[in-house]
């Protein structure tokens, strides 16, 4: 058996090729448009999955600390370290909170006025082939006028946004069966409306969901909820030292940092274990040499480290909060490590209330 695919854990396996299809079906200009509102998210359709490396590196997962723990070792995903491989902002920023909308915001969020009722958005996911038909066709406007509430005009502007809804909700925050969750709506408002997409930022939306779902597979859950293609390339990135790099590979490598790291494996020297024992030894053994504590490209002249009142933050995510603790991994934002003080921040370990995504007619 393949050792990439002998995994227990549900995670993103592939890009869905109408994804990709309508990615392409895009101006440059609206590419270019698209990439300014999701940075290097649009790239996350070009990396290898590497599940073997995710459900090894879930054995060391405390989730009462929400930080790996190999050995003495202490690391977790940043804000910084996020928003870097991201290449999106989130300093200044203000967080998205996310509505469960009703069937009917949703469609009015994309334009769209159903009279035959679809059951999936009473369970609050659409599918990807719905949103294909209707909004990345060129025809897709005149070929379901009748389902529309909005111009030609408007739905043409209004295609990114919808793209954006199924990419998120594809390869960022996945649902059972390839559901994209219409919680996204409220997301992508955000991101694309005038008048706020400057002030958001998704990046604590994204690490937090990370955070929720490494603890949920760890109480029994199947199915992987955050960004397993982010976690695998934050770890990797972290697995080469900077003697492993020379000078014209760091010359010649991309901004888009995820294309970067996915380019970087085809060199012999940045060879990494294939399957989940063979990551768990490794992961097992790792010293503080074998480790690029600080990414060599990010910049950390200004972090966030916690707040006036308290030594941690509290992060809205789209199905929960939690608590932020970088005093714990300094070292990682390029600071000086000391022990630290770890607050008891259990109570802002909270759920939204959410409902099940069951499979239901269309």
């Amino acid at each position: 058996m393949d050792p990439l695919t002998n995994v227990r854990v549900s995670m993103v396996v592939k890009v869905p090729r109408r994804l990709v299809k309508w990615w392409n079906m895009f101006t440059l200009l609206e590419q270019r448009d698209l990439k300014g509102k999701l940075g290097t998210l649009i790239s996350l359709m070009d990396i290898t999955p590497r599940l073997d490396l995710v459900e090894a590196m879930l054995i060391f997962w405390d989730p009462q600390g929400l930080i790996f723990k190999f050995g003495d070792l202490e690391m977790t995903p940043t804000l910084a370290e996020i928003a870097g491989l991201t290449r999106l902002p989130y300093l200044d920023k203000d967080l998205i909170y996310t509505r469960a909308h009703s069937s009917t915001k949703f469609l009015k969020i994309i334009g769209m006025d159903l009279e035959n009722h679809m059951g999936c958005l009473d369970q609050s996911w659409v599918p990807l082939d719905f949103l294909f038909e209707r909004f990345a066709r060129p025809t897709g406007y005149e070929t379901f006028v009748d389902e529309f509430s909005i111009s030609h005009d408007s739905w043409k502007k209004r295609r990114p946004m919808v793209f954006a809804i199924a990419l998120l909700g594809l390869l960022v925050f996945p649902l059972e069966g390839r559901h994209i969750s219409t919680h996204l709506g409220s997301i992508a408002f955000a991101l694309f409306h005038d008048k706020h997409s400057s002030k958001v930022t998704l990046v604590p939306t994204i690490l937090i969901e990370i955070y929720r779902a490494l603890t949920r597979i760890l109480e029994g859950e199947r199915l992987f909820e955050g960004s397993n293609l982010l976690l695998q390339l934050w770890m990797m990135e972290h697995l080469h030292p900077a003697a492993m790099f020379e000078k014209d590979v760091i010359d010649r490598c991309l901004r888009d940092r995820v294309n970067c790291i996915e380019h970087r494996m085809t060199f012999d020297k940045f060879a990494l274990p294939l399957g989940v024992q063979a990551w768990v030894d490794y992961l097992g053994s790792l010293t503080e040499e074998k480790i690029l504590w600080s990414y060599l490209w990010i910049d950390l002249d200004v972090i966030l480290a916690g707040s006036r009142v308290q030594d941690f933050l509290v992060l809205i995510g789209l199905w929960c909060t939690r608590p932020y603790t970088p005093a714990r991994v300094m070292r990682q934002l390029g600071r000086h490590q000391e022990v630290p003080y770890i607050p008891d921040s259990h109570d802002f370990i909270r759920e939204f209330d959410t409902m099940p995504h069951k499979e239901v007619d269309i």
